[in-house]
């Protein structure tokens, strides 16, 4: 059953339910258009200036904070919310995007805030030092020599000790035949065109890539890799600083104190000066949390880790970012094709920008409504009560007992695709957010250290007109 079709037979339930309908029918992004008037009709005009804020609180009739407990018609599915509320200051706009291409002057900014002035490529296929190789060398025998505690799961690709061992040795053998030191050269700032795979063969494309290797003055190498597609992807760019070669933006929240010699606020300033230099000033800081990066993500007593700060940013509108979640992407539908909205993740120590992975940039278009009329925070909240015990359920669906406990009601910014045409739709959207109640294996993550960040939005419903937005 497609989600769609979903979605309409949790619209029947909702007509015999004991609970009073919602006035505003519950639809799923099906007419944008009647959506922007809706958005028009009565709204209060902008405030003069961003600074000047808006009560929200009091133009909704929303509380600071919301608790209740609910129980699915199956009995399978409990959520217990117990959040507060979250309004932002400005007033929240509809307004197009459309996906951005990256040009060599953008290339050239980006290498210039995230490599430096003076940058000196190296040959990826020899980008390693007979010194390199020798560190790495190291690191790979105490893994071997401590495989059954965790050197099994940071080499999980390996199917036993033998075939590491085998692995370990081919290392030695190129350590021996590597270079003292690597050649370098001036960026020729070439992109390439980037070929796709489909069921008629090799498919050329107008989307192209950027690499960039480059040696820093410690004897590593860092990457940046910048892509400008629109075609079969988005445009995106990553950058790994040459010391953190194994580490990536943790997906699980952890419950790490900061153990690095630098607050939060100073690491966050130093992100934001990386991405002013980079020419990203349109983006603002919307989750903030210390983090530990294991190797191979193995938490386990004696394996390897490195403290951070890590940090995404999003796309800012009148003060207020894109509401962050750990569900990048809007659900296709027979209406609109898939869209993911447009987050920049950072890790940062010390030394500076440890990671960066901007991902999905937008060019902010037309402006259709300035200040976007809401629906009361009464309707959203009948919405919300009626529409999360249906949307997702498969715990009565498959006789399961689940449960989600809601942290964070937020309401924030969303982009979805532009109704069957190109770009995306920003729109004002109410996200409830949590985690899943823990259950064995959760339970035994939790132990660890490791936990949801509460992140997870589990019903993100469009402040205009109520209708129920699927993220993915």
């Amino acid at each position: 059953m497609k989600r769609t079709t979903l979605i309409l037979f949790a619209l029947l339930l909702l007509l015999t339910g004991c609970r009073e309908t919602p006035k505003e029918p519950l639809i799923v992004n099906k007419n944008q258009e009647q959506m922007i008037e809706k958005a028009q009709g009565g709204g209060a005009a902008p405030a003069e200036s961003p600074q000047e804020g808006v009560d929200w609180y009091s133009r909704l009739g929303a509380p600071k904070s919301y608790e209740t407990k609910l129980t699915s018609g199956g009995g399978h599915l409990t959520v217990t919310v117990d959040a507060q509320v979250l309004l932002p200051e400005g007033e929240l706009p509809v307004a197009r995007v459309s996906p951005q291409l990256f040009t060599d002057e953008d290339a050239r900014r980006f290498a210039a805030a995230l490599l430096g002035e003076n940058i000196r490529c190296v040959d990826p296929l020899r980008a390693r030092t007979k010194a390199m190789l020798e560190a790495e060398i190291l690191q790979q025998k105490e893994d071997l020599d401590h495989w059954e505690e965790y050197g099994s799961d940071v080499w999980s690709g390996y199917d036993d000790k033998a075939e590491f061992e085998d692995h370990l040795e081919e290392l030695v053998k190129e350590a021996a035949q590597a270079p003292e030191t690597l050649e370098t050269f001036a960026p020729t700032w070439t992109w390439e065109m980037l070929n796709v795979w489909t069921q008629e063969g090799k498919q050329q494309t107008k989307d192209r890539y950027l690499l960039l290797n480059a040696l820093n003055d410690d004897g590593t190498v860092s990457n940046l890799s910048i892509d400008s597609c629109s075609e079969y992807s988005r445009s995106g760019v990553r950058y790994v600083r040459g010391d953190c070669s194994y580490i990536h933006f943790p997906l699980l929240g952890h419950r790490w104190p900061n153990e690095l010699p630098m607050s939060r606020e100073a690491a966050q300033t130093a992100a934001e000066e990386t991405l002013q230099r980079m020419g990203l000033d349109h983006l603002a800081c919307a989750s903030a949390r210390s983090v530990r990066c294991y190797r191979g993500d193995t938490v386990v007593e004696g394996n390897e880790y490195r403290a951070y700060w890590a940090f995404v940013f999003t796309p800012a509108v009148n003060g207020t970012p894109l509401t962050c979640t750990d569900q990048p992407v809007v659900e296709p539908n027979e209406y609109n094709r898939a869209w993911e909205y447009e987050q920049c993740r950072v890790l940062v120590d010390e030394k500076g920008i440890a990671l960066l992975e901007h991902e999905a940039p937008c060019t902010l278009g037309a402006t259709e409504v300035a200040a976007a009329k809401l629906l009361p925070f009464e309707t959203i909240r009948e919405i919300f009560e009626k529409m999360v015990l249906i949307v997702d359920n498969i715990a009565d669906s498959y006789s399961f007992d689940d449960s989600y406990r809601i942290t964070e009601v937020r309401l924030g910014l969303v982009t979805v695709p532009a109704q069957n045409g190109d770009g995306g739709l920003l729109v004002p959207c109410w996200d409830f957010l949590g985690a899943r109640e823990p259950d064995d294996y959760l339970a035994r993550l939790r132990d660890k250290g490791v936990e949801s960040d509460d992140s997870r939005s589990f019903l993100t419903i469009n402040a205009i007109d109520g209708s129920i937005i699927l993220r993915q």
